[in-house]
């Protein structure tokens, strides 16, 4: 939990939905204006073609060019034809791919009590991604706190 944001009873532990990607398309959601959100864990799904092998990273920026954070979600790049659900979250140790064909899993590190402003982006950066990759609809767990 994150130490000195807000009054006593001032935080809300949420499950955020973000927005399903195109195919070909990252992941993006950005906190709302006059929050911090204390990030937990993201979980989103890739699907992958025939073609490509894609490596997802999450990256945490400040809503333009200066980037807070990046992690890979897997120490191998994702097989062709494979389903693959990437969780990030903290006191984990990054996995290879585990599983096979639409039930394959990787896990990745986030740091503990990582807080963002309003107008920071959660979003995937991913190594090969083409038109034949799509995402899912991703999953973010916050702790949210009124940054007024």
């Amino acid at each position: 939990m994150a130490r000195g944001i807000g009054s006593p009873g001032s935080s809300t532990l949420l499950q955020v939905s973000g927005a399903d990607p195109a195919a070909g398309v990252e992941v993006s959601q950005t906190v709302p204006a006059g929050m911090i959100w204390e990030l937990i864990s993201v979980s989103v799904v890739l699907v992958q073609g025939i073609t490509d092998q894609p490596q997802p990273m999450l990256t945490i920026d400040d809503g333009g060019t200066n980037v807070i954070f990046e992690s890979f979600g897997s120490t191998t790049f994702q097989a062709v034809s494979t389903t693959c659900r990437y969780t990030w979250a903290a006191d984990l140790v990054m996995t290879g791919q585990v599983g096979a064909t639409t039930n394959v899993h990787s896990i990745a590190p986030l740091p503990e009590e990582l807080l963002l402003k309003g107008g920071y982006r959660i979003r995937t950066t991913t190594i090969g991604l083409t038109a034949t990759g799509n995402y899912g609809v991703p999953s973010f767990y916050v702790v949210q706190y009124n940054a007024g």
